[in-house]
């Protein structure tokens, strides 16, 4: 670990990039800390770049609690175990936000039900790029170059109250008598999301 040196001159070479400046850090910058990039940092012999252990510990100085630590993790390092650390810290608090709007007896109907609304709210807030078009925006064809329907062209994935039955494999009617309590769960854990960037200045 190159310590504080390490990391001071990687912010400044961040700036020179416009990348991060300063006590801000952008939260690509989190990319740092996947497997490809540390694998890089070692490959690379460059002692006073930034490396993931000074990521590291510049987010455990922001007082990020854990669940926002482990949800940015999750989000901008593709960190499955932290995801799970995220559901279960949450659970509790979703089966609350659900009990407001839902009787106990419906929702013993499907022991898996609140487990499922809170997957697809995970999903919908950490994978945001198309799945279909790759984050392109567009759809290739042989003969065609197409603007991709399912994000209209933004590269960005559309959520709605259209493809959510079917991407947590219920009907629309079902899913219409969730929809308030999950909307609320959405709000909850985007709030997480938003008090974690403000943190580590990337609001």
């Amino acid at each position: 670990m190159h310590g504080e040196r390490g990391f001071l001159v990687g912010l400044e070479r961040l700036q020179e990039k416009n990348i991060g400046y300063g006590k801000r850090m952008k939260a690509d910058l989190l990319s740092l800390l996947t497997a490809k990039s540390m694998n890089y940092e070692i490959s690379s012999g460059n002692h006073d770049a930034i490396t993931s252990e000074d990521i590291s510990h510049f987010l455990g100085t922001r007082g990020l609690d854990n669940r926002e630590y482990d949800f940015l993790m999750a989000k901008y390092t593709d960190n499955n175990y932290a995801k799970s650390l995220v559901f279960d810290d949450i659970y509790e608090e979703v089966c609350d936000i659900f009990l407001k709007y839902i009787s106990a007896d419906e929702i013993r109907k499907d022991r898996y039900l609140i487990r499922n609304f809170i997957n697809l709210a995970l999903r919908e807030t950490i994978v945001t790029v198309c799945p279909f078009c790759k984050g392109q925006g567009v759809v290739k064809t042989k003969n065609s170059i197409d603007k991709c329907n399912h994000c209209e062209g933004t590269g960005q994935f559309i959520y709605d109250n259209n493809n959510r039955p079917e991407l947590i494999g219920i009907t629309k009617e079902e899913y219409e008598k969730f929809r308030r309590p999950y909307l609320k769960t959405l709000e909850f854990i985007k709030n997480i999301e938003i008090s974690a960037l403000a943190k580590i200045g990337d609001e």
